[in-house]
């Protein structure tokens, strides 16, 4: 097994590059969903700049162990994946994104999406995965089928080392608090939500006073990152016929943290008031940040997330 990189800068709060953050040009859920970067490079160039893991959607993955991982088969070349992260020093890896798996079995859309759940479930255990994170795109479902099938996923997660985080979006017919998430994901070890300050801030019926609420078990993760919450005379405009609507702006438009107008700080405290400490994701969808180069695109979001945690985690600050 090769030295762990010496090179890299760690930082006191423990930093993860979602996904889109470190894929460089890629076209998230609209074109090429992998990342044009060999993983050998990203990988490396988020240790150099102070990140203490990575994620991984799905497609990615898949990209990755079919035209870039060493070994004559799939286990093997997630070993190989597996050396290069131990190597850098990379200390968290975490999967995504399933949103069929609240269906029924025989539906068509989650037997589509079958393989690539066996794909993150068979990784899991070699890549070392803390969690997984899934979510729901809109599909209306009753408590008793998403209280069954996401003890399922959560069962399948175990076995292989991981647990399930379920994120949460304003779009989600089910989830449109925190206490109707958790009629049907709360009571569960091995899942539980992963929080979002892009969704939350967008989330209507969620408040920072719910989230510091919540008992640290619920809480399978976070991440930062900004924009720009508008006007309702704007909202108007951006979510009409002729605007850019929700989707658009969260695939594309988000800002790096303590960019835009976003309390981060007030989510963060409200984060750490549950007892939570880390690791922070970074989930940086931008068209503009996208065509920054690696080198300068990765320490810019170790300094600005790095700058809003110092501020609110300042000595000052004591968790009720």
């Amino acid at each position: 097994m090769p030295a762990v990189n010496e090179g890299a800068t760690r930082h006191p709060h423990k930093l993860v590059a979602t996904s889109w953050t470190q894929s460089g040009p890629a076209a998230p859920y609209s074109g090429r969903n992998w990342s044009p970067w060999s993983f050998e490079r990203r990988v490396a160039g988020l240790a150099r700049a102070g990140f203490a893991g990575l994620g991984l959607v799905q497609e990615d993955l898949a990209y990755i162990l079919s035209h870039e991982a060493h070994g004559a088969n799939r286990r093997a070349r997630l070993e190989w994946m597996r050396e290069i992260v131990d190597r850098e020093g990379i200390e968290i890896v975490e999967l995504e994104f399933l949103t069929n798996w609240m269906l029924p079995p025989d539906d068509a859309r989650r037997q589509m999406e079958q393989p690539m759940r066996d794909l993150l479930m068979e990784a899991a255990p070699i890549l070392g995965v803390s969690h997984i994170k899934i979510g729901n795109f809109g599909l209306p479902a009753s408590v008793q089928d998403l209280r069954s099938r996401f003890a399922e996923i959560c069962d399948e997660a175990a076995a292989a080392g991981a647990r399930i985080g379920m994120e949460i979006f304003p779009i989600d017919p089910n989830a449109q608090t925190l206490d109707q998430a958790l009629e049907w994901c709360g009571d569960n070890p091995n899942g539980g939500l992963f929080l979002d300050v892009w969704h939350v801030s967008h989330a209507p019926r969620i408040t920072f006073e719910d989230v510091a609420r919540l008992d640290k078990s619920l809480l399978v993760g976070v991440e930062l990152d900004d924009g720009w919450l508008p006007t309702p005379e704007e909202n108007a405009i951006l979510n009409g016929p002729d605007g850019l609507g929700f989707a658009e702006t969260t695939l594309n438009m988000r800002r790096l943290p303590g960019q835009g107008n976003f309390d981060i700080v007030g989510f963060v405290r409200a984060v750490v008031g549950t007892g939570f400490s880390g690791p922070w994701g970074n989930e940086i969808l931008s068209e503009e940040f996208r065509r920054l180069p690696m080198d300068v695109a990765y320490p810019r979001v170790v300094r600005a997330a790095n700058e809003q945690l110092d501020l609110a985690l300042s000595p000052a600050f004591q968790p009720s």
